[in-house]
């Protein structure tokens, strides 16, 4: 029905280390390896937590905006990202700093603050 989905990061050329600061987005298994493969020294994770309930929230206005809403998609979603973003994989991965989204500017500064 959906086929095989393949998500990577090719070495395009584009990142230099020397030349530029780069942010990136992904789930914590691309963080594993951006860290394996740039190393631990060029790679800082900033991780950004919000309390589950506002998140399915959010997930949940965002999917009732849908023209056909998949409900059961999002679900599939919001409990595959529990498991991927586990207090677990969390540790293994070395995220240590946490920023809390509860109210956008107040987090912005705290993470503005943070990379400086």
């Amino acid at each position: 029905m959906y086929g095989v989905w393949k998500y990577f990061t090719a070495d395009d050329g584009q990142i230099v280390l020397a030349e530029s600061d780069y942010l990136m987005i992904g789930t914590l298994e691309a963080y594993e390896q951006i860290r394996a493969y740039f190393g631990a020294e060029h790679v800082c994770p900033i991780y950004v937590e919000v309390d589950d309930g506002v998140r399915l929230q959010r997930a949940l206005d965002r999917e009732r905006a849908q023209e056909q809403p998949k409900y059961a998609e999002m679900c599939r979603r919001f409990l595959a990202d529990e498991q991927d973003f586990s207090e677990e994989n969390l540790q293994k991965a070395e995220i240590t700093k946490r920023f809390l989204n509860k109210d956008l500017d107040e987090v912005t500064q705290e993470i503005a603050s943070y990379i400086r």
